[in-house]
C-alpha cells in the first residue's frame, strides 16, 4: 500500500509517471482537501482511508532549500518543470522526505516520501483507518 504505485503510474504535481514516491499531507484536513480537489467520481470516496506518517526532521529537505519555484508552480495541470524537481530529488536520493508547498493552501505543506531512499525504513507509517467524507463537501443539492 505504501509503495508509491499511484504516483508511479499516474504522476502528480511533483513527479512524472515512472517516479515512485508517496504523497502525504501535513494534516488530515489538508489530505481531505487534496482528495476533494482531485475528485472525478464521488462514488470512489468510500474506498479512501488514511494513515499516519512520522519521520524525524533530519530526514526532511525543504523545497526552499532545494531551488526557487517558478511563478506558475501551482498551475493545473502542473508545469513540467515542477514535476522535474520531484523526479530529480527522487533520482538523486537527496533526502527521504521532501517538504513542498501545497497549491490548495500555499501556506501549508505536503511531504513527499521517497520509498526507494535508503532511509525510507526510518519513516514510520501507521495502519490504515477508514475515512468518511461528509457528503456536504461534494454533493450539490
Amino acid at each position: 500500500m505504501f509503495d508509491g504505485d499511484g504516483a508511479y503510474g499516474f504522476g502528480g504535481r511533483w513527479n512524472s509517471r515512472g517516479t515512485r514516491i508517496l504523497y502525504t499531507a501535513g494534516s488530515l484536513s489538508l489530505a481531505a482537501l487534496e482528495m476533494l480537489v482531485h475528485l472525478n467520481d464521488e462514488e470512489i470516496l468510500p474506498a479512501y482511508s488514511y494513515a499516519s506518517a512520522e519521520f524525524d526532521e533530519g530526514l526532511i529537505l525543504s523545497i526552499e532549500d532545494f531551488r526557487h519555484l517558478p511563478e506558475n508552480w501551482s498551475d493545473s495541470p502542473p508545469p513540467l518543470q515542477i514535476q522535474q524537481i520531484g523526479d530529480e530529488w527522487a533520482r538523486e536520493q537527496a533526502s527521504a522526505v521532501l517538504k513542498v508547498p501545497t497549491s490548495i493552501l500555499p501556506v501549508e505543506f505536503n511531504y513527499l516520501i521517497n520509498v526507494e531512499h535508503p532511509e525510507f525504513a526510518k519513516v514510520k507509517l501507521g495502519k490504515p483507518h477508514s475515512f468518511t467524507f461528509d457528503e456536504r463537501l461534494y454533493r450539490k443539492e
